[in-house]
């Protein structure tokens, strides 16, 4: 069970950095990404998404491989 929910996880931090954008039209700007990550079009909210992504599939490969 435990390796199709890192599956799972590891399915969802790809879609959370491939639809970056359509997640943030859907939750807004974030104001502290903005602040610590820089404002524009490609920083900020869309950066804190696709690195929340990426952490996602970093951890389930490491629970996957029993690291964790």
């Amino acid at each position: 069970m435990g390796y199709v929910f890192a599956i799972l996880v590891i399915i969802l931090g790809v879609l959370m950095m491939k639809y970056t954008v359509q997640i943030t039209n859907f939750t807004g700007k974030l104001d502290f990404a903005e602040k610590y990550l820089g404002a524009g079009t490609a920083a900020g909210t869309y950066t804190w998404w696709r690195l929340c992504g990426l952490a996602f599939i970093c951890l389930a490969v490491a629970w996957l491989f029993g690291f964790i």
